[in-house]
């Protein structure tokens, strides 16, 4: 433990005097990593978790889809530097693990930060994306969060009937409603006292946005969409003068946009307004006549409503209006761009490979013939019999113009090992991309086996062709005839 604390202090000591050099005049913060398994012990001792973390910035909290960015190497004692990282949200990963992080200067934090990632003991649910816990230090606003939401469920829970015999779902006489409903206003009533000691943070930030999200999420379960008085007093205590972008990026002002407009079309349905068609030809004058809002603002409904019942409705007004002078317009053009980007051939040529002779080259997609690249990982007896269907149709059936090869998902060097002596022949084109994110980005990769075919101009006709054996040589016919 004083080793710990030793090496702790050391890497915290070096940070400080890289700010100190640079001067400090960034709006960035230093963040230093401690990576450990819930015993406490290096994480990157593991072979199975491995000596890097793979950063993925967040492009807006409407989606939350994000783009990778960075790679960290972490070392030997699991201590990690992660420097000059601006505002916003994270998520790092080491397969199959991914953890979430809000990076954002605080009150203390002298532009540094510190935090913990915790790798599991237990069963992951796929293949990625399993979340893992992150933890703060005592006084970090992600402490006082994570205090406010263990509050909040512990009175929810104890409430719980409560909530149920007021909304109906139990059942109960009306002296038994009432008595139910007069305890839930009474929690509402004595929690503002509470409540005051979690929000230590500005309103309208990153972590402020997570706390009013959190505290009128805890309201609403309660019956009350008010925002209650300490709430309110904490909001109006600073301005809100971010621009749409900073404000979209927060997923906490998203949430909380979502709670304030909550199905802000039903008062449009009791009075008959054709709302939906407004939306799905971008009727832009009609319903701003009837909401009040501006461009932006309904920009902002619009993509919030592409998770909704109507979310054709929705995409629709997108298809129709995403040409729109309007920050919030333009923001989603650039997110989609970017978004859609990885998807394409041209990707790859970002990313590095390597080949059966262990040399890592730069990646492409195709060779100007129709390509089918089959991926496998060692241990997946359907990847072997996707690989041997695929081999024997181009030893005998494949027609002209066609070519193959086999993308390794595989975690380690001994995977790959297994999986490169299966290949029966040198020509057989293997190579190894691992468990990095950002090529499973490219890949879109869903499961093990998976086929990607990419077309003769170097474009990808597919991420998830049909397999082999099901019916991949008949589509590949089709695809050679109808796309020019």
């Amino acid at each position: 433990m004083a080793q710990t604390m030793k090496n702790k202090a050391s890497w915290l000591a070096l940070v400080a005097l890289w700010f100190l050099v640079s001067g400090g005049m960034f709006a960035q913060t230093d963040v230093v990593i401690r990576w450990v398994d819930e015993q406490g012990k290096s994480a990157s001792q593991n072979e199975l978790a491995g000596i890097v973390l793979h950063v993925s910035s967040w492009l807006d909290g409407v989606t939350r889809d994000a783009v990778q960015s960075e790679v960290l190497v972490v070392d030997s004692a699991g201590w990690c530097q992660w420097p000059q990282v601006a505002d916003g949200v994270y998520n790092l990963e080491a397969l199959p693990w991914s953890w979430t992080v809000v990076v954002e200067g605080w009150n203390g934090s002298a532009g540094i930060d510190s935090l913990t990632l915790i790798w599991p003991n237990e069963p992951i649910a796929g293949l990625r994306g399993n979340p893992a816990d992150v933890i703060y230090p005592a006084n970090h606003p992600g402490s006082q969060l994570a205090r406010l939401d263990r509050w909040s469920q512990y009175t929810l829970d104890s409430l719980d009937l409560d909530q149920l015999m007021v909304t109906g779902a139990v059942g109960g006489n009306l002296e038994e409603k009432a008595e139910a409903a007069d305890r839930l206003a009474e929690s509402l009533a004595m929690s503002d006292s509470v409540l005051q000691r979690f929000l230590t943070v500005p309103a309208h930030t990153l972590w402020g946005d997570l706390m009013e999200a959190s505290i009128r999420s805890w309201r609403m379960s309660l019956g009350s969409r008010a925002e209650g008085e300490v709430l309110k007093r904490w909001l109006a205590a600073s301005q809100d003068s971010r621009s749409w972008k900073a404000r979209l990026r927060s997923p906490g002002w998203c949430s909380v946009w979502a709670m304030t407009h909550d199905v802000w079309w039903n008062s449009l349905e009791e009075e008959r307004r054709p709302w939906r068609s407004w939306v799905a030809t971008g009727d832009v004058d009609s319903l701003r006549s009837v909401t009040g809002w501006s461009l932006d603002e309904l920009h902002v409904a619009m993509w919030m409503g592409t998770n909704e019942s109507w979310s054709r409705w929705a995409e629709s007004w997108w298809e129709l209006r995403w040409t729109d002078d309007c920050d919030v317009a333009q923001l989603r053009r650039q997110h989609e761009l970017d978004k859609d980007y990885v998807l394409t051939a041209q990707a790859w040529g970002d990313e590095r490979w390597m080949t059966p002779s262990g040399e890592l080259s730069t990646a492409w997609a195709g060779d100007d013939q129709w390509c089918v690249w089959l991926v496998v990982r060692s241990g997946s007896i359907a990847g072997l019999r996707e690989w041997a269907l695929l081999r024997n149709w181009m030893d005998n059936q494949a027609p002209r113009g066609v070519t193959w090869g086999v993308l390794s998902v595989d975690a380690s060097e001994e995977g790959w090992a297994n999986t490169l002596s299966q290949r029966q022949s040198t020509r057989e084109r293997l190579r190894w991309v691992g468990r990095n994110p950002s090529w499973w980005d490219r890949l879109d990769l869903t499961g093990v086996p998976q086929v990607v075919v990419v077309r003769p101009d170097g474009e990808i006709q597919s991420h998830h062709a049909p397999l082999p054996s099901n019916g991949l040589f008949a589509q590949l016919k089709r695809w050679q005839i109808t796309v020019r």
